[in-house]
């Protein structure tokens, strides 16, 4: 991508609203653009960071088994009034002109267990060992949220990664939801993200056995989150009793001290049980030809969110950082000076997008302090400077980001197009 033709807006005078380095960073950026309060829309960059998120999930959810599908913005309120679940507080409830009552979705645990109780029939479809099945979709959700913060932090509207599994038994639920939780640490691994735990969370309105969030550590957090410094127990504020009257509080564990940090919770899962599958009505013969309810389980991920929070962990609100498989785009070569420059920038240009990398090239006329601030707010992880100083000494410079070795600044010229090539594949995955 040529840098003039990006078609974006990046804003210098920030809405008051914008409190966080990693929103801010996100206006600076020209990534988003609000249309409304808690509302987003994606510029073509800020869209390009969000389908590499949405790609590295796919990829760390399909390697373990799991189905992609694509369920309805609305439903049938009448399929909420089936699990008693139709006055929660997010919900945005309305009547289309045919008369039927509907809800726009905050989440799909009704409507995927409305489409397994139409297709499963037997346990050969369950396919998964431990005996499980597990569909997820990669979706716009809405939800009524009476306060909007932080950018993508919270938003009303939001991607998400929703999946739900169904198994034989809950010792086959335990089974896949430790499967799940340990996909959850690749993915968040590949991400980029830093400091994500998992900690003991409350059920809340999902109903249920056990729940764990995956929590990012973060001074921009809502969450209260309680650490024990001697053992592995991590829970949030809402799982203990006489956390709202204690800063310092015991560990039920072990016995002593928790320490109190903030979080951003990134993702979520829970043991549900049957308490869909039961209201709704849902049922397989076993082995033995005998009717069994399923037992289910429920796991998301704040896609938009994540991307919110890799801004966060930028922590220069004029420069983002993404590694490879994140980034926007992987390469930026910036040229100044003469045709010379121009020449040799767009020839490495060529090559790299006849090999398949997401490259940005900026021959603009633009004095050089202005090209490095717009590279640094793209966030490509390699950046190329190509400048008659540099092909005097026959080199081109070199400077790295979110990425987990250290590099060469300069190499030869004649050596850039490998060197580079050898330098993402020794990045990825």
């Amino acid at each position: 991508m040529e840098i003039e033709k990006l078609f974006i807006k990046r804003m210098k005078e920030l809405p008051s609203d914008a409190t966080t380095p990693g929103h801010r960073l996100a206006l600076k950026g020209g990534y988003i653009h609000q249309t409304g309060s808690g509302l987003y829309t994606y510029s073509p960059l800020g869209f390009k960071v969000l389908k590499n998120i949405e790609d590295i999930i796919r990829q760390e959810l399909d390697a373990i088994g799991c189905q992609e599908m694509n369920m309805p913005i609305v439903s049938p309120l009448s399929l909420w009034k089936e699990t008693g679940r139709e006055n929660i507080d997010v919900l945005l409830k309305f009547k289309i002109r045919s008369g039927m009552d509907a809800v726009v979705n905050p989440t799909h645990e009704e409507i995927v267990t409305d489409y397994v109780r139409n297709v499963l029939q037997s346990y050969k479809q369950l396919p998964l060992s431990p005996s499980s099945l597990c569909l997820y979709q990669i979706q716009t959700k809405y939800r009524d949220e009476l306060r909007a913060r932080a950018g993508l932090i919270r938003c009303r509207e939001f991607m998400m990664k929703d999946a739900y599994s169904f198994n034989i038994s809950w010792e086959d639920l335990d089974s896949f939801y430790n499967i799940m939780l340990n996909a959850y640490h690749k993915i968040y691994k590949r991400l980029g993200l830093d400091n994500v735990i998992d900690i003991l969370a409350p059920t809340g309105d999902m109903g249920g056995k056990i729940s764990h969030e995956f929590q990012m550590i973060s001074d921009i957090g809502e969450d209260t989150i309680y650490i024990c410094s001697s053992c592995d127990y991590r829970a949030n504020k809402e799982v203990l009793t006489d956390a709202d009257a204690e800063d310092i509080l015991i560990c039920p564990k072990c016995g002593n001290k928790l320490k109190k940090l903030r979080g951003v919770e990134v993702g979520n899962i829970f043991q549900l049980g049957d308490k869909y599958t039961k209201s709704m009505g849902v049922s397989y013969l076993d082995q033995e030809g005998k009717k069994q309810t399923p037992i289910m389980g429920c796991y998301g991920i704040g896609v938009s969110r994540v991307f919110g929070c890799l801004l966060e962990q930028s922590c220069d609100e004029s420069k983002a950082v993404f590694n490879l498989e994140v980034a926007p785009y992987k390469v930026h070569i910036i040229s100044i000076g003469d045709e010379q420059a121009k020449t040799l920038a767009n020839d490495l240009y060529n090559y790299l997008l006849s090999a398949g990398i997401e490259t940005m090239i900026d021959t603009t006329d633009d004095r050089a302090g202005s090209k490095f601030a717009n590279a640094d707010l793209i966030g490509a992880p390699i950046r190329v400077i190509v400048s008659p100083k540099n092909i005097e000494h026959g080199v081109v410079e070199m400077k790295y980001s979110g990425l987990q070795k250290q590099y060469p600044d300069t190499f030869k010229i004649d050596e850039v197009k490998d060197k580079i090539i050898e330098i993402i594949k020794d990045n990825q995955g």
